[in-house]
């Protein structure tokens, strides 16, 4: 009678040790099921073009692999990746530049101004860039509406108007696009700073300056730097305001050279080689944005 309960305690025990395993099995695996879909995603829609670009720049038209896509590329575009580096370089400057200042004003300011600065200031965050390019080409134009309104101020010859369908008015559209949106990942960042800081660095005789400097921005710095890397990859890959300011003239960004030889020469082994300079651009700031995700646990 013992050992008959014995044993059926022990075969008992057994099979809840093997449920348990089973359970703890299926919550060890299930993190990887939920994760599948997304990993798939990313393989399919962004490694497999990227790998497939990358290899297709080193085939030549005769299908042999050779370096000639790079040596075409730099013959005839070398000006135009300078360009768009240059541009998108001092797009993203100046863009850093005031969209800091706005946000500090923004979180150091109260009243009706600054409310409705922090209402205005997001508006150009949801208009698409093909809609900017439309408001620039009438707004920067020969006889648009800044020329205009120079000449009525007499600073212009209306006759010999400002020409602005060059890197001047690209950069003044960028920027006008682009801050707002730097304007509102900065702006957070400030907010998380408590506010015992800045009355501290004011109770030891530190002026806005040195608030700035010294208080706002080292420790909303790596907010601002995702910021500029958001902004940065975003304005190499922009297409349609430079095909619809610039057009066909030189120089121009290496988006619009792609889709010239996409479309008028079917050439796509230079197409992809233009895309590798572009990979080019953006890597570094990439790598490290994707760096500080990790370091914030954001992708843990």
């Amino acid at each position: 009678m013992g050992n008959n309960l014995k044993n059926e305690l022990a075969v008992g025990k057994s099979k809840i040790g093997a449920g348990a395993g089973r359970s703890h099995s299926y919550t060890n695996i299930l993190p990887y099921v939920l994760v599948l879909p997304a990993v798939m995603a990313i393989l399919l829609l962004y490694l497999y073009p990227f790998l497939a670009s990358f290899w297709k720049s080193f085939i030549s038209k005769e299908g042999v692999l050779s370096l000639a896509n790079y040596e075409k590329t730099l013959r005839l575009y070398r000006y135009d990746i300078l360009f768009t580096m240059g541009v998108t370089a001092l797009s993203t400057f100046i863009a850093t530049v005031l969209s800091i200042l706005v946000a500090v004003y923004l979180r150091l300011s109260t009243g009706w101004l600054a409310n409705s600065i922090g209402i205005l200031y997001r508006l150009p965050i949801f208009l698409p860039f093909v809609v900017i390019a439309q408001m620039m080409r009438s707004f920067l134009a020969p006889h648009g509406i800044l020329n205009l309104f120079l000449a009525k101020l007499g600073l212009i010859n209306i006759e010999n108007p400002l020409q602005l369908f060059n890197w001047i008015g690209l950069t003044f559209g960028f920027v006008w696009k682009q801050a707002p949106f730097m304007i509102l990942i900065i702006l957070g960042g400030f907010q998380m700073i408590d506010n015992s800081y800045i009355e501290a660095a004011k109770s030891v005789g530190a002026k806005l300056p040195q608030i700035i400097t010294k208080v706002l921005i080292p420790m909303n710095k790596p907010t601002i730097l995702i910021a500029v890397t958001l902004v940065f990859c975003s304005l190499v890959g922009c297409f349609s305001f430079p095909y619809m300011l610039i057009g066909g003239k030189a120089p121009v960004t290496i988006t619009v050279d792609i889709a010239h030889r996409v479309n008028y020469f079917g050439d796509y082994g230079v197409a992809n080689a233009l895309g590798v300079f572009s990979y080019i651009l953006v890597s570094l700031l990439a790598i490290y944005y994707v760096r500080s995700m990790m370091k914030k646990g954001l992708y843990d």
